[in-house]
């Protein structure tokens, strides 16, 4: 991945949660502006990928940094890690692309965990992405419970941006109705990617919500009725490019919580490193 663009992820402040809101705990909402990194891992390297996401951990600790990201690996289709990171504004995300600069000893451990994680990719794609309210639904989550990901990417035909809302606010309506029991989270892809998309992020405490959520999908079907179904399939046939539908489950192998994600559950984002038998 471009040290650069890896270096600026690093140093902002956020997990899924704008900054200013990391010293609380419990439920905080999605930041304004996301920063995606999505790695594309070598068939086979991931444990080894995860040996040097926990050296860039061991590198931030070291300097004293107090900054703090997100990871998780795919469970379907290809072998990738994402890591997410919130900003305030643009501003903020300018201000922290050269923090590393003002520690050259910390520059130079990272510039060489850098090289070692580039042999164990095969690519990378880093982009922006604008929170959308208008277009989310749900109550805000409390991340550190968090432990699975259902990540969504629609492209949307040039020129088809308004019909495409115009389609998701059907649904919202929809949901609303039928008081769907879950949340997620659109982000307008401003920069890094083909144009027009976006990315829906719908955090889950398990795989069982998978199934809570099937049962849901039933009233909400019923919710949106005969014409609705028949509008939303109309708008996103003509609208919508493609789709991508991924599960991601959080790693804490891959992360550097902040102490409010820690401390939901300290079990998880701290594991205990596994003892050897002992030689008889």
């Amino acid at each position: 991945m471009n040290l650069r663009f890896r270096i600026a992820a690093l140093s902002c402040l956020g997990l899924v949660f704008a900054p200013a809101l990391l010293a609380q705990s419990g439920a905080m909402a999605p930041p304004p502006l996301m920063l995606f990194v999505r790695e594309e891992v070598k068939p086979g390297r991931g444990a080894a990928h995860e040996a040097t996401e926990a050296a860039w951990t061991q590198a931030l600790i070291k300097g004293k940094s107090a900054d703090h990201y997100l990871g998780m690996s795919s469970m379907t289709g290809p072998s990738e890690a994402w890591f997410i990171m919130g900003y305030r504004n643009y501003a903020e995300w300018e201000s922290r692309q050269n923090e590393f600069d003002k520690s050259p000893m910390l520059k130079k451990e990272v510039q060489k965990i850098a090289q070692q994680d580039g042999d164990l990719l095969s690519g990378t794609r880093t982009f922006l992405g604008a929170y959308r309210q208008d277009l989310s639904f749900g109550p805000d989550v409390e991340i550190g419970k968090m432990r699975y990901f259902r990540i969504r990417i629609f492209r949307i035909k040039p020129g088809q941006n308004k019909a495409f809302e115009d389609g998701v606010k059907v649904a919202l309506d929809a949901y609303k109705k039928s008081g769907y029991p879950a949340s997620f989270a659109f982000y307008e892809v401003s920069a890094g990617m083909g144009s027009p998309s976006f990315v829906v992020l719908r955090p889950m405490k398990s795989l069982a919500d998978m199934d809570v959520l099937d049962t849901a999908d039933k009233a909400f079907q019923e919710a949106l009725g005969e014409e609705g179904r028949k509008t939303m399939q109309k708008v996103f046939a003509e609208t919508v490019n493609m789709v991508e539908n991924q599960l991601f489950a959080i790693n804490p192998k891959l992360s550097f919580p902040g102490p409010a994600t820690i401390a939901s559950d300290p079990a998880f984002w701290t594991p205990k490193p596994v003892k050897e038998p002992a030689a008889k």
